[in-house]
């Protein structure tokens, strides 16, 4: 009852060297992002295929990541959830965390609320600049108020930025120090608003005494060569998470093993925890993938163009007619739902005879919300 990531290691592993090279010729460390459910191949996984690189820092998404992350990695860790004094919760975890490795671990800073910092032995914290994400982060006034304490000043290892994956309109958020960015100003909103953070920065650094040291995420290349014109002086680096984990889809499988195949007949026969009626469909198909695999689970998706929003309608109208297709195939065919899918396998009609027991059927899914048996060819 296996549901199973297959990894071609070699071609994986190639296009994660790619993606480290390529930002390399722009001057840009990579740092890894290891968070959630490790995009589907598990934190630990990751963490190992990271240190089969030059790198040296890899990024969790929160404090709950970052004690395993600390024994599976042995350079530094970036927290990317922003440190938040008012959980009572959390703030017990930060106390583990840096007893275990203080030296190791990197705090994103993103309000003046951080009073708590001194006595929880935080040793190397991030600000983080508010940006068109409009979900956390500090004004370039609000770092300087931040920095005018001594104590805080002494932890400061550079910027944090988080830009959103659709282009920044970057109203009210670009705002340079010099004048010296023109072709910037030509460049995508990605670009206009990663160079203004770090013009800004560099001031900054300049006049206080700190690292010119700027962390991204969701940047090309190519706006990251447009950064470089304007700050060249500046330290970066370039978080990765989806496109270095996730970029390389040929060289990721997922399959469900066939468990059981029931022969239902011309009539109508009760079948599967609803007791639905067969209506004539002949073959039920018992496949390893359910709902704690992430099977038929779903986040909500923009409707923001035409095409989405009739892909909407027409996957309603197939699910009022009892005819929703799985992400399983075969033979480049998706197979229909027999019912809901159950914990850990999923009930599938098809009509093919020549589908047998063992057979594997290849499934799409998302792997940053999908949870694997086993995964191959990675040890």
């Amino acid at each position: 009852m296996t549901f199973t990531l297959h990894v071609d290691g070699n071609l994986f592993r190639e296009h994660v060297g790619n993606v480290i090279s390529d930002f390399v010729q722009v001057d840009t460390t990579v740092v890894p992002v290891v968070k959630g459910n490790g995009y589907g191949f598990g934190r630990k996984i990751l963490a190992q295929e990271v240190s089969r690189t030059s790198l040296s820092k890899i990024a969790v998404g929160s404090v709950w990541e970052l004690r395993e992350a600390l024994n599976d990695f042995s350079g530094s860790v970036q927290v990317l959830e922003p440190f938040n004094p008012s959980d009572q919760i959390a703030l017990v975890e930060w106390r583990e965390a840096l007893r275990f490795g203080a030296d190791r671990i990197l705090v994103t800073i993103s309000s003046a609320n951080v009073a708590s910092l001194a006595e929880l032995g935080v040793r190397h914290i991030y600000l983080e600049g508010a940006t068109s994400m409009q979900r956390f982060g500090l004004t370039r006034q609000q770092m300087i108020e931040l920095i005018a304490d001594s104590h805080m000043k002494s932890l400061v290892r550079g910027l944090s930025i988080h830009l959103p994956i659709a282009e920044p309109t970057v109203t009210g958020f670009a705002v340079f120090e010099t004048t010296a960015d023109i072709n910037a100003r030509k460049s995508s909103g990605w670009a206009l608003e990663a160079a203004s953070w770090c013009t800004t920065w560099t001031a900054l650094a300049k006049e206080f005494g700190l690292p010119a040291h700027v962390s991204v995420s969701h940047t090309s290349r190519e706006d990251l060569a447009v950064v470089r014109t304007v700050a060249p002086e500046v330290h970066l680096d370039i978080r990765i998470g989806t496109r270095l984990w996730l970029g390389a889809p040929k060289s990721l499988r997922v399959t469900g093993q066939v468990l059981a195949i029931h022969e239902m007949g011309m009539g109508h026969t009760a079948f599967g925890y609803s007791q639905g009626d067969s209506h004539g469909n002949k073959r039920l198909l018992i496949v390893s993938g359910g709902t704690s695999h992430g099977v038929a689970l779903a986040a909500p998706a923009t409707t923001s163009t035409m095409r989405k929003r009739g892909i909407a309608i027409a996957e309603g109208f197939s699910q009022a007619l009892g005819k929703v297709r799985s992400p399983f195939m075969f033979k480049g065919k998706n197979l229909v739902f027999a019912e809901p899918p159950h914990m850990h396998v999923s009930m599938l009609w098809s009509e093919d005879s020549t589908i047998a027991v063992g057979d594997e059927l290849e499934c799409t899914v998302r792997n940053t919300t999908t949870h694997f048996d086993a995964i191959t060819g990675l040890s």
